[in-house]
């Protein structure tokens, strides 16, 4: 309906610009309200020329004593008056309209007139149509160059616009006075103050966006998807931080329009991304490589009169470059979103963190091969339940932390010395239990052996619930492949896309339960119980103790390594303890409790290194500390930035450090002079990274993205590395823009 009604629209304009070529449309001077033809109005404000719903008037200011103007230069303007509800088109009308134009043939002493445009309003109409314009008046400053003195005659031709477009013509002429204005010519002090709050009105062009402090500094093009057409996201930013109504007018090549943009605002407010529509639907990658026209505006009230909302604009240009979908946070929907978060869950099993856990679950499985099916089951369907309650549990937490504007993010919890130590006891405890130290008969932290777990005597559910939380916790350190993804709509979405999400993580990772406890047989495929069996849990009980002295070194950073080792010796002698008390129980159990405390204490109370600050990081090869404020005057300056977001905790981060970051061929090729390698480590809390990968709708590590002259607002990698998509990556963003990188 609405394309009718424009079609409608410009069939109108058709004709009444016909009409007005005819003579049937006003044009010229009125009558009444100029001079016949040949008299030329002396002053500085000529008189109004009416139009169709409109007027207007041309208007010369006086030239300032001292002020320095070029010789034969003229700052005049186009004053324009509409009827109410009435629009004039800006420069760049949108989908509908034309902007003025000015016609200097009857002064041939004019070389030259160039409107200055001041910034303009959005419109939209039938809900599809945007246009940008001026409603009830403004002046459009006119530069002016005349190599002789001579009364000013210009042909202006403009549209005005309410449910109709109404093309215009009107001949202006003046002859402004020679010279410095009269003292006491009060209509000079008026012209002047019309023209200067025209002036005021025009944004000023930045040349460097990179140095200015307020400006857009970047345009990237996202691809079209099949659901979805090409959007351009814009980059922009402000030392002071941006209002609530801060707001980017694009303009570019013919045969392309943009949607007015979505604003979101990264980290403390000082950056901001403006996502639009490109149109036509079928928009390709003909735009890459093309110079857009960016105007960012960011109103801001005057505090001494608060009802003024002073000019705070600059004109930039960009041009527009490949950009990931990342950019644009979060999206696909709820459905995409959980089913991402199911194949996300599912992946953990096999990340290293969880690996411990379900290697002893799955013995424990083998040795229930003798149990009846419903105990079995039984214990599948308790250990599944941990995980899934642990994962709401962990969504229910992520609530609170947002709700309280807390920093919220995948393994933050690792940030905290007190849940380190916690789990370096249980760790070490789970480790003892293993290596035949003792026997946890409720294994609170492990959840045991399927016979322990199950017994004979009938089913413990509560220990192997106990054995889901376990394995839930230790998976929190590690973001497998989609859990990024998925995490990130969800936390920046509400609470029942937080809950939706969480609770898919958790049905994913507990899947392999679901599905043999669905069939409980399928446990005879596993080997027979056996001798191997002692000796794989001794195994397991060793690996459990690496982990524990791995969760002291991640300690070490959080609180210095004297503490830690102290956490990490209580640790072991409250594990030691119970085979060395073996008969009095109250006493042995009492003295387990008692070091764990103590530790705990350690942990809670020794103070972070004085060494080391949040960003701090030791020269260490080619590495450099964090510094998100300098990634775009490297790239300016032509060189490619690698970011990788790290932390001690991360095992993902370990893995993809010794096997890809490294090794040649990434190692040589980041120690290249013209790469700088930032590492951001996030293991103590840090708000500026959690800032930084909340732009990009990430809330877990590890991250990794590479900056360049081809890719100023950076291609995101994978979050397994490999050798292949970090070299491709820094390729294409240090190729010249619009080429393909190779």
């Amino acid at each position: 309906m609405a394309l009718v009604l424009l079609v409608v629209l410009i069939l109108v304009s058709a004709v009444l610009a016909n009409a007005a070529q005819s003579g049937d449309v006003q044009t010229g001077i009125a009558s009444g309200t100029g001079t016949s033809a040949g008299e030329v109005p002396r002053g500085w404000l000529g008189p109004w020329v009416e139009g169709p719903q409109s007027a207007v008037r041309l208007v010369v200011a006086p030239p300032v004593p001292g002020g320095g103007a070029a010789a034969g230069a003229v700052m005049a303007g186009l004053d324009f008056r509409m009827a109410p509800g009435w629009k004039l088109y800006w420069r760049s009308p949108g989908d509908a309209g034309l902007p003025p134009a000015i016609d200097t043939t009857a002064s041939p002493q004019v070389g030259d007139a160039r409107i200055l445009w001041p910034l303009p309003e959005r419109f939209t109409a039938f809900d599809t149509i945007h246009t940008y314009a001026y409603a009830d008046r403004v002046l459009l400053p006119v530069r002016l160059r005349q190599s002789a003195e001579a009364p000013l005659r210009l042909t202006v031709d403009y549209q005005v616009c309410e449910a109709l477009c109404i093309p215009v013509r009107a001949d202006l002429a003046l002859d402004a006075p020679s010279g410095a204005a009269d003292p006491l010519d009060r209509t000079a002090d008026e012209a002047r103050a019309l023209v200067d709050a025209g002036l005021a009105r025009v944004p000023p062009v930045v040349a460097d966006a990179v140095s200015s402090p307020f400006a857009a500094v970047s345009a990237g093009l996202v691809d079209a998807r099949a659901d979805r057409p090409a959007r351009l996201v814009v980059e922009a930013k402000s030392a002071e931080g941006f209002g609530a109504d801060a707001d980017v007018f694009i303009e570019g090549p013919d045969g392309f329009a943009f949607t007015p943009p979505e604003r979101r605002l990264l980290g403390d407010g000082h950056t901001a991304r403006f996502v639009s529509e490109v149109l036509p639907p079928t928009a390709d990658a003909r735009l890459l490589g093309e110079t857009l026209r960016l105007t960012l505006v960011d109103p801001r009230p005057d505090v001494s009169t608060p009802r003024v909302a002073p000019l705070h604009a600059v004109e930039t240009t960009a041009q527009v470059v490949p950009a990931p979908a990342t950019l644009l946070g979060p999206e696909g929907g709820l459905i995409a979103a959980v089913l991402i978060g199911l194949a996300g869950g599912l992946i953990l099993n096999i990340m290293p963190c969880v690996l411990p856990v379900l290697s002893i679950k799955l013995m424990g499985l083998v040795a229930a091969r003798g149990l009846s099916r419903g105990h079995v089951r039984i214990s599948l369907l308790a250990t599944a339940a941990g995980i899934i309650l642990s994962f709401l549990a962990l969504a229910a937490l992520a609530l609170g932390l947002k709700t309280a504007g807390i920093a919220v993010g995948w393994g933050v919890q690792f940030q905290q010395p007190v849940f380190i130590g916690l789990m370096i006891l249980a760790m070490a405890l789970f480790a003892a239990s293993q290596l035949g130290a003792f026997t946890i008969r409720a294994p609170t932290l492990s959840g045991g052996l399927a016979r322990e777990a199950v017994g004979t005597g009938g089913p413990r559910p509560g220990q192997a619930l106990i054995s889901g939380v376990v394995a839930t916790l230790l998976a929190t350190p590690c973001s497998a492949p989609f859990v990024g993804t998925a995490l990130g709509f969800a936390l920046a979405g509400g609470t029942g896309d937080i809950l939706a999400v969480f609770l898919a993580l958790g049905i994913g990772m507990a899947l392999p339960y679901l599905l043999i406890a669905a069939v409980p047989a399928a446990i005879r495929l596993l080997p027979r119980p056996g001798r191997w069996m002692l000796w794989v849990k001794t195994a397991m009980g060793l690996g459990l103790a690496g982990t524990a002295i791995w969760l002291g070194f991640v300690l070490a950073d959080l609180v210095g390594p004297g503490p830690a080792a102290a956490v990490v010796a209580l640790a072991a002698l409250a594990a030691a303890l119970p085979a060395v008390i073996a008969k009095a129980r109250l006493l042995r159990w009492a003295g387990v409790a008692g070091l764990a405390t103590a530790a705990i204490a350690i942990a809670v109370l020794a103070p972070p290194p004085a060494a080391r600050g949040f960003q701090a990081l030791a020269a260490d090869g080619p590495w450099v500390p964090f510094q998100p404020d300098i990634i775009a005057g490297e790239v300016a300056a032509g060189r490619v930035v690698f970011v990788d977001v790290t932390a001690s905790w991360c095992v993902t981060c370990i893995v993809n450090e010794q096997r890809v970051l490294t090794v040649d061929p990434v190692a040589s090729r980041i120690a290249d002079p013209a790469v700088v390698a930032m590492k951001a480590d996030w293991t103590r809390p840090d708000p500026a990274i959690s800032a930084y990968l909340e732009g990009f709708g990430r809330y877990g590590i590890p991250f990794n993205v590479v900056y360049g002259p081809a890719a100023p607002q950076g291609l995101v990698l994978p979050e397994l590395l490999t050798a292949d998509a970090v070299t491709g990556a820094i390729a294409r963003a240090a190729a010249t823009p619009g080429t393909s990188g190779g």
